[in-house]
C-alpha cells in the first residue's frame, strides 16, 4: 500500500457554472457585506435606527422621492456611458485609464462653445457645434496615447493616466482666464444650453437616460456583430494572430481609441450642455475610475454592466441617506461600506471561476492485481515448447 500526498490547498479552474448559480453567489456576497455593515453601523451610530432601519434608509436614499429616483437613473446611465466607452478599448487590451481627462475635455470644449457662441448663433446650430467639439476633444485626448502605443509601444496606462492631470489643469486655467477675480468656480451659463425634455427632474434626466441607453445598445451590437468588433476582439486575444490574419493593428488601435475617447467626450457634452451648464475640475465625478470597476465587475459585457452601474449608484445614494439618518457627519463611513461591498463582490468572483480543494491524503491504491493475477514482482511465464509437447502427448 502506497500513500500519495497532495498539497493541502489545490486550486482548479471551474469548467463552467450555470448563470443562475453565479448570480446567486454574487447576490449572497453583497447581502453578507450589507448585513455586516448594518451590524457595525447600528452598534456605533449616534442615532441608531435599529437593524432594519439601515435597509430602510438605504432604499429611501435611492427611491425616497421622485427626484431621487430620476437622479438615480440619470447617474446610472452617465456611469454606464463611461464604462461602455472604456470597454471598447479594454476588449483590445488597451488599458485606457484616462476616462476622467477625456470627460473633462468634452466638458471644456462644450463650455467654450457656450461661452463664445451662446446667444450669438441659433441654438440648434450651437448644439451641433457643441456636440462636434465635445466628441473631437474627447477623441483627441484618447488618440494621442493611442498613436504613441501603436508606433512606439509606450505604456498606455501611464500615458492616459497622466493625461487626466493635464486636462484638469487646462480646465482650471480656462476658469481663471474667464473669471480672474472669482473663486475658481464657474457660474452656470444660460444661453445656448440644451433644453430639458420635460418638467421637473424627469425632464432634466431623460436626455442622458435615453442617449446612453441607445449608445449602450449600439456598442453591444458593434462589438458583438460587426467586422470592427471582431478585429478588436482578435487583437485583444493575440496581436500576432491579428497580423497573420491581415489586420492592420496600428490602424485598429487608433480607430478604437478615437471611438472610446469620443464616447467619453459625449458624457462631457451632456454634463456641461444639459445637466450642470458649467465646467469645473471635478465635473467628471471620478466616473472614469468608477467606470473601470463597472466594466470589470460586468465582465466587459455592456448589458451586465448596466446592472452593475445601477447597483453602484443605488449604493452610493443610499449610503448618503444612511449617514444622515444615523447621525454620521463624515463621508468616510459611506466610502467604507461601499468599499466593503466591492471587496465581497470582487472576492466572490474567485470562487465563481475557481474551485478550492482541501486535500490531506489521497485514497490508498492497492498494488496487487485482481485475484488470480500474478504476485508482486512476478510475471506470468509463457509456456515452453517442452511443456506444449508434453500436453500433446497426454
Amino acid at each position: 500500500m502506497k500513500n500519495t500526498k497532495e498539497p493541502f490547498i489545490h486550486i482548479t479552474r471551474r469548467e463552467g457554472m450555470p448563470l443562475w448559480k453565479g448570480l446567486l453567489i454574487r447576490a449572497a456576497a453583497v447581502l453578507v457585506a450589507l448585513i455586516l455593515s448594518d451590524i457595525v453601523i447600528s452598534a456605533a451610530a449616534p442615532k441608531s435606527q435599529g437593524f432594519f432601519g439601515f435597509f430602510s434608509a438605504l432604499f429611501s436614499g435611492a427611491f425616497g422621492t421622485e427626484r431621487r429616483t430620476w437622479l438615480l437613473f440619470q447617474n446610472t446611465f452617465l456611469l454606464l456611458g463611461v464604462a461602455v466607452a472604456l470597454v471598447v478599448a479594454f476588449k483590445m487590451k488597451f488599458w485606457n485609464l484616462g476616462g476622467n481627462g477625456q470627460i473633462l475635455m468634452g466638458c471644456l470644449a462644450c463650455a467654450i462653445c457656450l461661452k463664445y457662441l451662446g446667444g450669438k448663433l441659433p441654438d440648434p446650430l450651437v448644439w451641433l457645434i457643441m456636440l462636434a467639439a465635445s466628441l473631437a476633444a474627447g477623441a483627441l485626448w484618447a488618440v494621442t496615447p493611442a498613436i504613441f502605443k501603436a508606433f512606439f509601444n509606450t505604456n498606455e496606462s501611464l500615458f492616459t493616466l497622466m493625461m487626466n492631470y493635464i486636462a484638469m489643469y487646462l480646465v482650471a486655467f480656462f476658469i481663471s482666464f474667464w473669471y480672474p477675480e472669482g473663486t475658481g468656480a464657474m457660474p452656470p451659463l444660460t444661453e445656448g444650453v440644451l433644453p430639458p425634455l420635460g418638467e421637473g427632474q424627469m425632464g432634466k434626466s431623460l436626455l442622458p437616460i435615453l442617449l446612453f441607453a441607445v449608445v449602450t445598445a449600439a456598442i453591444y451590437l458593434y462589438l458583438r456583430f460587426s467586422k470592427h468588433g471582431y478585429e478588436v476582439a482578435l487583437i485583444g486575444d493575440s496581436k500576432n494572430t491579428a497580423r497573420y490574419a491581415g489586420i492592420n493593428v496600428r490602424k485598429v488601435i487608433i480607430r478604437t481609441l478615437i471611438l472610446s475617447g469620443a464616447l467619453c467626450g459625449l458624457v462631457g457634452f451632456v454634463l456641461t450642455g444639459s445637466i450642470n451648464r458649467m465646467v469645473s475640475t471635478s465635473m467628471d465625478g471620478n466616473m472614469g475610475f468608477t467606470g473601470i470597476m463597472v466594466a470589470w465587475m460586468g465582465n466587459l459585457d455592456p448589458l451586465i454592466m448596466a446592472g452593475v452601474a445601477f447597483f453602484i449608484n443605488f449604493l452610493t445614494r443610499g449610503m448618503a441617506q444612511v449617514c444622515t439618518e444615523f447621525g454620521f457627519t463624515s463621508e468616510a463611513l459611506s466610502d467604507t461600506v461601499i468599499g466593503l461591498v466591492y471587496f465581497f463582490f470582487i472576492g466572490c468572483e474567485f470562487f465563481i471561476r475557481y474551485r478550492v480543494h482541501f486535500a490531506g491524503k489521497q485514497k490508498k491504491q492497492p498494488d496487487e492485481q485482481t485475484p488470480g493475477s500474478p504476485e508482486d514482482g512476478e510475471q506470468e511465464r509463457a509456456p515452453l515448447p517442452e511443456d506444449a509437447g508434453a500436453k500433446e502427448a497426454n
